[in-house]
């Protein structure tokens, strides 16, 4: 791992976007230095994706070619950029599928992937599981794949469990529906949205 992107490091990157101790529904929460600074990062991020983004969801495409790719950024609420990659020959409607995702960051040069499985088939709702390494090895040639397409690509490093998951109990991610002592580090520095 890059030596800079050490667990103390991020842990006080993501201390400058984010305020210590409020909630994020309380007013002093976008009011704050760390949430204007956020929310500036947003912005930007909202006015034009990376031309780096956007070429590298039509590279997938043509890597994935039995596969359904989906641009999952919600730009609007969250420091980072999302795409899943399903499982080969996923047809539009397929009522079970498994796929892999992958979250970068846009506050520092890591990325993070998991893997998921959806079954709508399921009633009287869908169920499904999430996983972070190590996947099914049915989904470790994809993994495998798209780690080595982010890291050609732009330069991220990959983060481990071990440090994906630190808590980080004074703070709240910005569009969560968490409380203090809640969030991790993944929550802060991608997103807490991962279905």
């Amino acid at each position: 791992m890059n030596p800079e992107l050490t667990a103390e490091a991020l842990l006080q990157l993501v201390h400058r976007y984010y305020p210590v101790g409020l909630d994020n529904d309380d007013p002093r929460y976008k009011a704050s230095e760390e949430g204007q600074r956020l929310q500036a990062l947003i912005d930007a991020q909202m006015r034009e994706a990376p031309l780096a983004w956007t070429d590298f969801i039509q590279r997938l495409k043509v890597e994935f070619t039995d596969c359904h790719i989906w641009d999952a950024t919600m730009a609007w609420h969250e420091p980072c950029y999302n795409a899943r990659v399903s499982n080969p020959g996923f047809v539009t409607g397929d009522l079970v599928y498994h796929e892999v995702v992958c979250l970068l960051s846009t506050l520092a040069p890591v990325y993070a992937l998991y893997a998921s499985q959806i079954d709508k088939a399921s009633q009287p709702k869908p169920k499904g599981w999430l996983r972070f390494p190590p996947f099914p090895p049915e989904l470790q040639a994809q993994e495998a794949k798209l780690a080595g397409l982010i890291e050609a690509t732009f330069g991220y490093t990959r983060l481990p469990n071990d440090i994906l998951f630190i808590p980080v109990p004074d703070l709240v991610p910005r569009s969560a529906n968490y409380g203090l002592g809640e969030a991790r580090l993944i929550d802060l520095l991608f997103t807490e949205h991962r279905w």
